[in-house]
């Protein structure tokens, strides 16, 4: 009897009906038969890949997580405070770009898993960040926990709403999230009367 050696297409395949069957019905309505129909294999064949959907989840989300997580501890960069924010909205807007559907998975459609809390967690770490290193650029009066939280939330669904409405390409999210900015807390204009 001749042993079959997993190839990574299938594994792919698996992966990527996944994403789709759960960005359509949420990760408690997928279920392992319906995502072996969407991938055109056996049920049975996707344990032969992974131990189940719980694995599928983590192979699909860990890498968006890993690029985000990456660019969140990264220092900030130096300058003004519009350039600090180009260049950090550029680095997360390629990988929102690149982990598009598990980055709209995580916002939506993780209901009752370990990672239902990360998009929370998420806007604390962007609040946290503007916090300690953006907010110091501004008025004393405007360097508050709320401000940073209110920024972190903003900047978060803003983005997720984004990514909702399908950007052609990086510099067209680029472009989308630095007006966003401008208008929500007046980074850039303040670059250019200073």
């Amino acid at each position: 009897c001749r042993m079959q050696i997993p190839k990574e297409e299938v594994r792919q395949a698996i992966l990527s009906a996944a994403e789709e069957e759960i960005l359509q019905t949420g990760y408690r309505s997928c279920s392992i038969r319906s995502i072996a129909a969407r991938a055109g294999i056996s049920p049975g064949n996707i344990y032969a890949y992974f131990s189940g959907k719980e694995e599928i989840l983590d192979c699909i989300l860990r890498p968006a997580l890993g690029g985000i997580h990456g660019v969140m501890e990264s220092p900030f960069p130096e300058g003004s405070p519009g350039e600090m924010v180009r260049q950090v909205t550029g680095r997360l807007a390629e990988v929102f770009l690149r982990y598009k559907r598990p980055c709209l998975i995580l916002a939506a459609r993780v209901e009752g898993t370990p990672y239902e809390p990360v998009k929370e967690q998420l806007g604390r770490e962007i609040a946290a960040r503007a916090y300690k290193e953006l907010l110091p650029h501004f008025p004393q009066a405007s360097r508050t926990r709320l401000l940073a939280e209110m920024m972190g939330d903003a900047f978060l669904y803003g983005m997720l709403r984004l990514l909702k409405q399908e950007p052609e390409d990086e510099g067209q999210m680029r472009r989308a999230l630095e007006s966003f900015l401008e208008l929500m807390c007046g980074i850039l204009r303040q670059d250019a009367a200073g």
